[in-house]
């Protein structure tokens, strides 16, 4: 388990997927998708961070215990 490579692709995946949502902006532009945004788009945005904040706090105490038990 690789903590610092599964962080970096969701790290990747949350800007491509940052990207494709804001060219989808430039298209879909009418209260259906400003909803979407508000209740979907937001909360997954912000829970990703969250993860990714937790996975860098976490990075450096798996590498310890990997020590410590090696």
């Amino acid at each position: 388990m690789d903590i610092t490579t599964d962080r970096a692709r969701l790290h990747d995946r949350l800007k491509d997927l940052r990207a494709r949502w804001l060219q989808i902006q430039t298209e879909w532009n009418d209260p259906v998708r400003r909803e979407f945004e508000k209740t979907h788009w937001t909360a997954l945005e912000e829970r990703v961070r969250i993860a990714l904040r937790a996975m860098d706090q976490l990075a450096p105490i798996l590498t310890q215990v990997r020590h410590d038990c090696s």
